[in-house]
Order: C-alpha cells, then sequence, then structure tokens
C-alpha cells in the first residue's frame, strides 16, 4: 500500500512539473540555508571544545575599578597570581601563565622570517590543554630556560623536511633550543600561535625572575584548572582574599570566565588573547533567521499545497466513489507531502555540502559538513522531514478527505472561505518574515557603514605601519626614516609605543588638584613630535612635542579631551600631573598639548582617557605615503628596509586594512545577514509565482467572460494583484513596529551606534509592494493575454 501512494504521489510530481518545481525548490533553497547557518553557528559554539578538561578550565579576568577606566573588565592579570592561587585555593589543581610576544624576529641560517605569534608559557600548557605533540615529550618540556616548542607550520618554514628537534633558532642576540614540535592549533582555538617559549629565566635574568613573581601590576594571562565544574561564585571571593594577602592592588578585582564562553563572551573585555572573537548575540540572531527562513519555506510549501489541494478535489470525489475510504485519502495526501519534503531535503544536503566551502572562502569561516553526519543531526533530519511533511500535508489530507463527494464533484471547495483565508494568513506571515528580514539587513548595513567610515579622530588613509623589533631595528630607526624622507612620495613619518588599533596600556596617575586617595588609570602612550602630525590628530591646545624643547622628554605630556573632563580641568595646559616612576618615586610632568579624542582601540569601546610621552625612538612606525605610484613607493621602503635592516624580517601593513579587521566578525555577519534575507526574500517570491500562477489558473473562465464583455488588459491585471497587494500591505502594516523594536534592541549592544533611519523602513516596504506587483503583474499579464475561446471551450 505505501508502495502505491509513493508511486501515485511521485506520478503527480511529474504530472504538475511547474508547482512541483516551485514547492521543491523554495523548500530545498530555504532548508539548504538553513543548514548552512547551522554549520556557521556550530563552529562558533565549538571552539575550545577539543580540550577533554573544558569544564574544568577557566579564565582569570580582572575587574579595574579604578577612576578614568570605562572598560572595566580585561584579560590580564597580576604575574605571580597564578602559583598563589594554585597553592592557596584548593579547589584548583593546576594553573598556566601565558604571554603574549606577538610576531617576533627568527633566524636559522640565512632562512630569516617572523613568527604569526609567540607565547611565552610554561610546561602546564600541555598539561591543561589538548594540544597535541607530534615530536618530542610534553612532560617539562619548556621547563629549561629558553626552550621553545614550534607548530608544524612554523617549524616546516624554518626547517623544512629536518626533524628541528634539538636544534637552534635565533632571536636577535638570543639563541632557542626547539624540545617539541607540536601539531597547528585547530581553527576553532581562541589561543593561536606557532611558538611556545619558556617563561622560566635564565640565572643572570633576576628581573624577569623578580616579574614573575610580582603582584605590582597586571599583565599576562591565567589559566586554571578545576577539580571539578564548580559554581564561579564560590571561588572568585578566594582569588580576592589571595591577592589582599600578597598586597595585590585593592581596586583590581579577580573575576572568572569558563574556556567555553571565551570565544562568544569576551565582547566587553580588553587585553585579552582571543583569536577571532565574536558576539554571541550575533549568532543568536543569525539562528533566528535560519528559523525564519525554514518557517519561510514551510509556509510556501503549505500554501502551495493547500492552494493546489483545490483543484484535486473532484479526484478526491471520484476515488471516494470507487470506494476509497477516509484514512486511505489521508495517508495519501501525508505521504505524497513527506515525499516532497524528503526530495527538497536531500537537494538541500547537496547544496550545502557544495555551497559550503565557497561560502567558508567569502565568510573566512572554518566550518565543515561532519556536524551533519552525526547521529543527533540525521535523526534529527529525519524528524524534521516527517514533521515538516505532515504539518504541511494536513491541511489536504483532513478537510479534503472529509467532504462529501457530491459536494466536491460540484466544484464548490475550491471556494471554500476556510481555504481562502489560510492562504491569505500564509501570505501576509511570508511577506512580515521577508519585510522584517530586509529592515534587519538594511540596519545592519547602515550600522556597519557607520563603523567603517566613523571619524576616528585621526587619518588612516594612506598610513603603513612597520613595527620595529628588536634593539637592531629600534636603534637603526632614525637613519631609516631619514633614508625615507628623501623619497618625494613619503609625506611624512612618525613613531609611538603602540600602533593605532592596538589596546593601550594603562598606569595610575596623580593629577594636581585631586584628593590623594582618589585612584587615577588612564591610559598611555609615547610618541616622537612627528607622530601627531603625521596621524592628523588635531591639536586644540598648546603644542605640540617638539626637539626645541629638550624638557620634553623628561618633563612635558600631552592629554586628549576625555582626560581634560575627566579631570575637570577646562583649562588643561599648564597643569601637572605625577607618575610613579619607581618604587614610591614620581616625576611631575607638565601638560604642554591638548588633542581632539580618537579612538586609540576599536569603537566597540567608548574612549577613554589617554596621556601621550615624548620618546625620540619607539617601537611603531607610520608612513604616510602619497596616493601617486604607490606600488613604487613600496617598493622602495621594502628595499631601504633590507639595506638598512637586513638582519630584521620586513613587515608592513596598511592601517585601513587593519582597521578593517579588527571589524571582520562584524562585517562577516553583515554579509551572512544580507545573504540569506535576499534567499528568503527569493522563496517568498517563489511562492507567490506559484500562487498566482494557481490564482490565474483558477479565474481563468472569468477573465475570458470579462474580456468577452470589454475588459482591457490593464483592468485585469488589477483585478487579479490587487488582492496580493492588499495582503502585502498588510504585512507592511505587521513588520515595522516588529522590526523597529528588535533591531532598536540589537543596536543597543554598540557603544557607538547609527540611527533608525525610516527610509530604511519605506525601503523594505516598497521593495516587497515592487516584487510582489512585478511577480502577479508579470502572469496576470500573461493570464489577460490568453484567448478566451480557449478557456470557454475548456469550461
Amino acid at each position: 500500500m505505501i508502495k502505491n501512494y509513493i508511486t501515485v504521489a511521485l506520478r503527480n510530481l511529474m504530472n504538475q512539473k511547474f508547482y512541483s518545481i516551485i514547492k521543491i525548490l523554495g523548500l530545498a533553497v530555504g532548508l539548504a540555508s538553513s543548514i548552512l547557518i547551522a554549520l556557521f553557528v556550530y563552529e562558533d559554539f565549538s571552539y575550545d571544545g577539543f580540550n577533554t578538561k573544558k569544564d574544568r578550565i577557566v579564565r582569570v579576568l580582572t575587574i579595574d575599578n579604578a577612576q578614568g577606566v570605562k572598560s572595566k573588565l580585561v584579560g590580564v592579570t597580576y604575574p605571580g597570581f597564578a602559583p598563589a592561587i594554585e597553592q592557596d585555593v584548593p579547589e584548583v589543581v593546576n594553573s598556566v601563565r601565558i604571554f603574549n610576544q606577538g610576531r617576533v624576529p627568527l633566524r636559522v641560517g640565512d632562512n630569516l622570517l617572523s613568527s604569526e605569534g609567540a607565547y611565552r608559557t610554561e610546561s602546564s600548557f600541555f598539561e591543561i590543554f589538548d594540544y597535541k605533540l607530534v615530536n618530542g615529550n610534553s612532560r617539562g618540556v619548556l621547563d629549561e630556560p629558553n626552550s621553545v616548542v614550534l607548530t608544524q607550520a612554523l617549524a616546516t618554514k624554518l626547517f623544512g623536511k629536518e626533524n628541528p628537534v634539538g636544534k637552534a633558532i635565533q632571536m636577535g642576540t638570543t639563541s632557542l633550543n626547539v624540545k617539541a614540535v607540536m601539531a597547528d592549533p585547530p581553527k576553532n582555538s581562541h589561543l593561536q600561535f606557532d611558538m611556545l617559549r619558556s617563561i622560566t629565566p635564565t640565572p643572570s635574568d633576576s628581573s624577569y625572575a623578580q616579574f614573575l613573581n610580582s603582584f605590582g601590576g597586571i599583565s599576562g594571562h591565567v589559566y586554571l584548572l578545576l577539580d571539578q565544574p564548580r559554581d564561579l561564585k564560590t571561588i572568585i571571593p578566594k582569588l580576592k582574599q589571595v591577592a589582599d594577602k600578597n598586597q595585590g592592588y585593592e581596586l583590581f578585582e579577580p573575576s572568572l570566565q569558563y574556556l567555553s564562553d571565551i570565544h562568544l563572551k569576551s565582547g566587553e573585555i580588553l587585553f585579552e588573547q582571543n583569536h577571532n572573537k565574536t558576539d554571541g548575540s550575533n549568532l543568536y540572531v543569525l539562528s533566528f533567521v535560519a528559523m525564519l527562513i525554514v518557517l519561510l519555506a514551510a509556509v510556501n510549501f503549505m500554501n502551495l499545497v493547500t492552494a493546489h489541494a483545490a483543484s484535486r478535489a473532484k479526484e478526491v470525489g471520484l476515488r471516494k466513489v470507487v470506494g476509497a475510504v477516509k484514512e486511505q485519502l489521508i495517508w495519501q495526501h501525508l505521504l505524497e507531502s513527506i515525499v516532497v519534503t524528503a526530495i527538497s531535503f536531500g537537494i538541500a544536503f547537496v547544496l550545502a555540502i557544495v555551497l559550503l566551502p565557497v561560502l567558508n572562502n567569502v565568510y573566512q569561516r572554518y566550518a565543515t559538513y561532519q556536524p551533519l553526519l552525526s547521529p543527533i543531526a540525521i535523526a534529527g533530519s529525519l524528524i524534521g522531514v516527517l514533521v515538516l511533511g505532515l504539518i504541511a500535508g494536513s491541511y489536504p489530507a483532513f478537510v479534503l478527505s472529509s467532504f462529501k463527494p457530491v459536494t466536491v464533484l460540484k466544484g464548490a471547495f475550491k471556494n471554500s472561505s476556510g481555504g481562502i483565508r489560510l492562504r491569505q494568513t500564509l501570505v501576509v506571515l511570508q511577506f512580515t518574515i521577508s519585510i522584517a528580514l530586509m529592515v534587519g539587513m538594511g540596519i545592519v548595513f547602515l550600522q556597519m557603514n557607520y563603523i567603517q567610515n566613523k571619524d576616528l579622530g585621526f587619518s588612516r588613509e594612506q598610513i603603513l605601519t612597520i613595527p620595529f623589533k628588536g634593539p637592531q631595528a629600534q636603534q637603526k630607526a632614525k637613519t631609516f626614516q631619514t633614508e625615507l624622507k628623501r623619497n618625494p612620495s613619503i609625506i611624512s613619518t612618525g613613531t609611538s609605543s603602540n600602533k593605532l588599533g592596538q589596546q593601550l596600556g594603562r598606569t595610575n596617575i596623580a593629577p594636581e588638584g585631586k584628593p590623594s586617595e582618589t585612584n587615577y588609570i588612564t591610559s598611555i602612550m609615547v610618541v616622537d613630535e612627528s607622530f601627531i602630525p603625521t596621524m592628523d590628530i588635531k591639536l586644540l591646545k598648546g603644542r605640540n612635542f617638539s626637539t626645541q624643547f629638550p624638557a620634553d622628554s623628561a618633563s612635558s605630556m600631552i592629554i586628549n579631551e576625555e582626560m581634560a573632563r575627566l579631570l575637570d580641568w577646562p583649562e588643561p595646559i599648564g597643569k601637572t600631573i605625577r607618575l610613579e616612576t619607581g618604587q614610591n618615586q614620581f616625576t611631575a610632568y607638565q601638560v604642554v598639548g591638548l588633542v581632539k579624542d580618537f579612538h586609540f582601540a576599536t569603537i566597540r569601546h567608548k574612549v577613554e582617557p589617554v596621556f601621550m610621552l615624548y620618546n625620540k625612538d619607539n617601537s611603531q612606525l607610520a608612513i604616510k605615503i602619497s596616493t601617486a605610484n604607490v606600488p613604487g613607493t613600496l617598493d622602495f621602503i621594502g628595499q631601504t628596509w633590507k639595506r638598512i635592516n637586513a638582519e630584521t624580517p620586513y613587515e608592513y601593513n596598511f592601517l585601513d586594512a587593519d582597521f578593517a579587521n579588527l571589524y571582520r566578525s562584524e562585517q562577516t555577519f553583515a554579509t551572512m545577514f544580507s545573504h540569506f534575507t535576499v534567499l528568503a526574500l527569493f522563496i517568498a517570491v517563489l511562492g507567490l509565482l506559484g500562487l498566482s500562477a494557481f490564482t490565474a489558473q483558477q479565474r481563468r473562465k472569468e477573465i475570458s467572460i470579462r474580456k468577452v464583455l470589454g475588459a482591457d488588459v490593464s483592468q485585469i491585471i488589477f483585478l487579479l494583484s490587487k488582492d496580493f497587494l492588499q495582503l502585502v500591505l498588510v504585512a507592511v502594516i505587521i513588520a515595522i513596529p516588529i522590526a523597529w523594536y528588535f533591531m532598536r534592541k540589537w543596536l543597543e549592544d554598540f557603544a557607538y551606534r547609527t540611527d533608525m533611519n525610516p527610509w530604511v523602513f519605506v525601503a523594505a516596504a516598497v521593495t516587497a509592494i515592487m516584487v510582489a506587483l512585478g511577480t502577479v503583474s508579470y502572469l496576470s499579464y500573461k493570464a489577460a493575454q490568453t484567448n478566451p475561446i480557449k478557456s470557454l471551450r475548456n469550461e
């Protein structure tokens, strides 16, 4: 019997090719979209999941409660905190410290390159995390000074196919000993690096040994391994007790974060090592979009099945006349619906697998199709196909099968008010979802455009940045700049302690006229006299640093507007701020200039107070170049570097590209949102196409009679279009307030955000109306052009 039902279902699909293609294509596109979104969301939720102890690994954070700090939560803590916690907190069974060194220059013979990311850490790194060694023993691997572990990628770059274990690498004047080689970190690890170096100091490096045990400041990252999963609220107070016992800074409040939360719940955290972090709320938005697309595809499918059911009323009547019982008719319609759903899902599965690598490249993601092959995913897919098929086929199955043969054979069912109202409701739901998604796409686009084009308080166009790595490169910094300025395409150069876009360091300050018991911590940056004009940072009052003022390096500073507001200094020029320059030693600096606020970090965070000190030699070079002959200028800079700094790898970046990369996660989200919104609109249009074609077919006798009585084409188009347009207008009225509410909530997560432009809502509404009008008008025009004699003859 089931075989017969399936055979009949396939025969009906073949007999109604147009409607079958629309039903299958719409559902397949919707399911493929939802599968792809699910894979990308799964990728983000899978971060750090390869660690078998993930439910016991926590990261130590610090809440900075000092005045002047707006972003309170930071990812660094005291260097000496980890061993002290392990000793005094019984719930902690192991710990590891990690200090980020960034890209460091390495040499093996004549092979000179920079690591992609180097950490200084200890052997417990491999006891807590599950990073695999492919060559060497993890036990005590980083106990000796200057011992290193290389990833396979870096080992290949440095040594080719040779076994690097036991060999040496030069890092400046320091010789590093390779103890082991490890597999490259998984793409879904929040820690991304290619070299691990021991934090064990050499016998002569007493200052570094003292630093590792210090509680005077916060730097470096600490991870703890708990004895079992615990409520972190019970452990955090014990960390505070350990900090107080070791004379930790009273305004630094320790906190904890589980490993599984680091990738998704670190948007507010500064000073952290977190590769490619994202905002968890965006994943929930994408998940919601996936559910809406599935709902849209399902509604489209149900609408077409319900509409087409009317044309099969006579078939049902004839089946009943020849002896078919109600249960047989129900199962016939349900199985037909399930068959269509299964075919659509099969196509969707293939589409998702084929498109995944393409979209990975577009979105710079690393999702795989492997989760689809898990038993849970397979079982969920089968249940989903079954449920969707049953729901979509329920209306024709139960309603048609309950009609009396005499009623359906007379054709009364096709004018059923219940069937019409259901189809109207489904059309409204389709376009409500589509319009809401279009509004969301517009708001997301405006916010991303706002982020990309917001005035940062400095120029990032045509700015080249080069790091001076190591003392040799820094010693030759002035010579390098002098040689660069011989080229007329080099407009200016300037150096700083940090590249803009990177979080600056923080320090205590003691402003004049403020109570000594008030603790101020603000950001600090060191620059030379050329940095401010090179970056086009606007000087509002006072002067810039200058070589004509020899005292600038010892007693002058420049502050930003936010610093002046914090200290309530309407006229800050001439004010003094004392800085701690040694144990219980303070140096007074006079404010000589006030600059306009500039975003030295990302605009995810509000601008914080910052002051700049002067130094003629700094580790980051900014070069402003002319737009003329950029390739030639870049070649000149590279050749000059290699001539002067032959022992240091040449690296450069464009500052605007660096800033764009800072918002890669947000831009990827915006691109994905827009792509899947377009697909949602396509599904809605596809459904409207099938429904309007069916409507035109059902009303062909009416159209023919109207043409015979003198109606022209425009009148017939209006007749067939007005009902659909009324439904779209109802969808607009429903969708606009819903979209406004949810997008306003989404924008609240941004420190700086665009306005809710009303034109976005107008554009979404007009687009929906025009698309619906274009779709229906096209089919109405074809119906109006049909020869009335053919339609009336068929009747």
